[in-house]
C-alpha cells in the first residue's frame, strides 16, 4: 500500500491491533491508492525512521463506485487547490504592478508638482518684468514728454 494517510481517532470498543514492533496501531485513512477514504490500522511509526510494514484493513472493502468517487473528489480538489495557487500567484503578480503603478504615479504627480511650482516661478518672474518694462515705459514716456515740452515751450 503507498500514499499518504492520515491518523484519526475511534470510539469503536474493538480492540486497536498491536504492529510487528508492539505497538497499538492507530486507524489511518488512505487517500492517494486505490482505495481513497478506506480506513486500516498501521504502525505508530508510519512515516518515521521505523521500518515496520504492520498493515490492517479497519474498513471492509467498498464498492468500486465509492473509490471512484473519492478519486474524482480527490482529483477536483487538487485541480481547485491548483487553480487557487495559480490564482495567488496571479494577485500577487497584480499588486506588485499596482505598487510599481503607484510608485510610477507618487513620482510622476511629484514631477508635475515640481513643474508647476517651477511654472508658477517663471510666471511671477515674468508678472514682475512686465512690471517693471511698464514703469520704465511709463517713465521713458514721462522724460519724452518732458524732454517735448521743453524743446518747443522754450
Amino acid at each position: 500500500m503507498q500514499g499518504s494517510s492520515s491518523i484519526s481517532s475511534s470510539s469503536v470498543d474493538a480492540p486497536t491491533p498491536r504492529c510487528h514492533c508492539g505497538v497499538r496501531s492507530p486507524i489511518r485513512t488512505a487517500w492517494k491508492c486505490d482505495y481513497p477514504g478506506r480506513r486500516f490500522y498501521g504502525c505508530s511509526g508510519y512515516g518515521t525512521s521505523r521500518k515496520c510494514s504492520f498493515f490492517q484493513w479497519y474498513d471492509p472493502e467498498p464498492p468500486p463506485r465509492y473509490s471512484d468517487v473519492i478519486r474524482r473528489f480527490l482529483e477536483a480538489n487538487e485541480g481547485i487547490r491548483s487553480e487557487n495557487t495559480e490564482l495567488k500567484k496571479t494577485r500577487q503578480e497584480l499588486l506588485d504592478e499596482l505598487r510599481s503603478l503607484q510608485h510610477t504615479l507618487d513620482e510622476t504627480r511629484a514631477d508635475l508638482e515640481a513643474a508647476i511650482s517651477a511654472s508658477t516661478a517663471m510666471e511671477d518672474n515674468m508678472l514682475a518684468s512686465v512690471a517693471t518694462t511698464r514703469r520704465r515705459g511709463v517713465l521713458i514716456t514721462v522724460l519724452i514728454s518732458v524732454i517735448i515740452l521743453l524743446v518747443f515751450y522754450r
